[in-house]
């Protein structure tokens, strides 16, 4: 209750204030009468100190100006001085300090006894107390029968409304989930933010806003509570107050609504979690131990609601750096907004999504995957994925096989950031017979000497490959003149000792260069890494 109100009750009406309006609007929890100045050791915040000036007579000035300074540090809530015959004048010094200090006193007559003045502070606080306390109770039965019902989040927001009568917003942001009841104010920017000291019924942390709305051009406040939890990772509950103070009945309501969220929200995170397991589960009997047995490779399948159309493909990406764990979630939420059917499959080192569609449909391409993952490849370099062709029911067992296949090939081999079973061509033989260490003798030993002594030759002569051996496309690429190309390349003919015409040459060293150009960018990749 504030000091203000309280002062026009009972015995405190006969009180004089002599600090004008400072302090009125202080909180007054408790009351205490002061024996001795040392009230860092019993005082406590929101406390009215009533006092017969006895315990003050005699104080040095230095004593009384410490005493002030340590209800100011305690947040005392104001002074009661009662006259009596020690003291029948209250000292102008006395009156200075607590104007200095902004400490409220109400000065009291003799008569009127200290049984009196605390009945008249402490009636209108225990009933205050008892109000609070029996809404506290009204509001958890209710909210309990809606726990045993495992009721809806609108079907809880529903009753807070009804028993709270305030209009209301919670936002789970990253499930796109708005429940709202009451006129709301539309288009308000926030004036500013103060956060609510703690109570004994608070077991939140609340700000109190102060809004405006440029709709009707008003002013309006608001509690805006944050509700963490295992669910949503983003859960904002904001109630709009008639007036910008905050009643201790409706922090109580509040409270109890928050503790019936966060059972829903833990039971949905259970339940999330229990059919994560499964699908899951499901996933690794289909793409990693596929069933030999048609009939048992059926039921998995329709168990996953996974058998309704004819073909199937898959794409894997790498999880074993932690800032892509970290944007695990985000990149399946992608991927599985590439076609209807989709089911994923976690492991320790990846992560795989299984599609199921109509070959009319077309398969995923590479390029639609890029497009769908701009602003991931922007964000981390590091991720790096692996697209499947796309095969029927019977070929189920090779998706992760070639996925796989790509990824292992790639940090050996860089090849860039989604790679298809097309772009390592022959190299998948060498992949499937774990011999990849194995290309390295397919490089002419003269090139790969030269990609260790000459850069710029190296670099001529693979993209004079890249360009299909055309000089001026060369030319244009490396930013250099046709004769200077011309030269470079003669010069390169003449250290490897072939003829840039003859097919059969060019293959094999075309193949050489390619093979140490992404050996070398998969090796600049794992520094980095590292």
């Amino acid at each position: 209750m504030k000091l203000g109100e309280l002062l026009s009750l009972g015995e405190l009406k006969k009180g004089k204030i002599l600090t004008n309006e400072i302090g009125l609007d202080n909180e007054v929890e408790t009351a205490m009468v002061l024996e001795a100045i040392d009230i860092e050791n019993w005082s406590k915040r929101n406390q009215l100190i009533l006092t017969s000036f006895y315990a003050l007579n005699d104080l040095a000035e230095k004593e009384l100006e410490d005493f002030f300074i340590k209800m100011c540090q305690i947040g005392i809530s104001g002074l009661v001085l009662k006259t009596d015959r020690f003291i029948k004048v209250i000292p102008e010094w006395f009156i200075k300090l607590c104007f200095k200090y902004e400490i409220p006193l109400i000065k009291i007559s003799q008569e009127i006894s200290y049984e009196k003045i605390l009945l008249t502070i402490y009636e209108p606080l225990l009933n205050a107390h008892a109000r609070t306390l029996r809404t506290y109770y009204e509001a958890r039965q209710r909210f309990n029968r809606l726990e045993k019902q495992f009721s809806s989040l609108e079907t809880i927001m529903q009753e807070f409304y009804q028993i709270i009568k305030l209009p209301f917003s919670l936002k789970l942001l990253d499930k796109e989930i708005e429940i709202s009841d009451g006129p709301i104010p539309t288009n308000a920017i926030v004036l500013s933010r103060e956060i609510l000291l703690q109570t004994d019924f608070m077991k939140n942390d609340y700000s109190l806003l102060t809004l405006y709305s440029q709709t009707d051009s008003r002013k309006y406040y608001a509690l805006e509570i944050t509700i963490f939890n295992n669910y949503s990772l983003n859960c904002l509950l904001l109630v709009y107050l008639n007036d910008q103070q905050v009643k201790e009945t409706d922090l109580v309501i509040i409270e109890n609504a928050i503790d019936a969220l966060q059972e829903k929200f833990n039971t949905e995170s259970l339940l999330k979690k229990e059919r994560y397991t499964r699908l899951n589960n499901l996933a690794d009997a289909i793409l990693q131990n596929t069933p030999r047995n048609p009939e048992e490779l059926d039921s998995l399948l329709q168990e996953a609601h996974m058998q309704s159309k004819d073909s199937y493909q898959t794409i894997v990406f790498s999880t074993k750096e932690i800032p892509i764990q970290l944007m695990k979630n985000r990149i399946l939420t992608l991927l599985r907004t590439l076609k209807k059917e989709a089911i994923f499959f976690d492991q320790h080192q990846y992560s795989a999504v299984l599609y199921n569609f109509d070959q009319t449909e077309g398969s995923i391409t590479k390029s639609q995957l890029a497009h769908l993952m701009t602003e991931i490849l922007a964000e981390n370099e590091q991720v790096t994925f692996a697209i499947s062709q796309s095969k029927p029911r019977q070929e189920i067992k090779e998706l992760l096989i070639e996925c796989l296949d790509i990824l292992k090939f790639n940090t050996s081999f860089y090849n860039g950031p989604i790679v298809i079973s097309e772009d390592i061509g022959i190299f998948k033989h060498f992949i499937r017979e774990n011999k990849l260490a194995t290309l390295q003798e397919a490089i002419p030993a003269r090139l790969e000497q030269l990609a260790q002594t000459d850069h710029d030759l190296f670099e001529t002569f693979y993209c004079f490959l890249q360009h299909n051996r055309n000089y001026k496309q060369t030319a244009e690429a490396m930013f250099l003149h046709a004769k200077t190309i011309r030269y470079r390349l003669q010069k390169i003919s003449d250290y490897l000792s072939i003829d840039l015409t003859n097919p059969l040459q060019m293959v094999n060293h075309e193949i050489g260069a390619y093979i140490i150009k992404m050996r070398r960018q998969a090796n600049e990749r794992n520094q980095t890494i590292t």
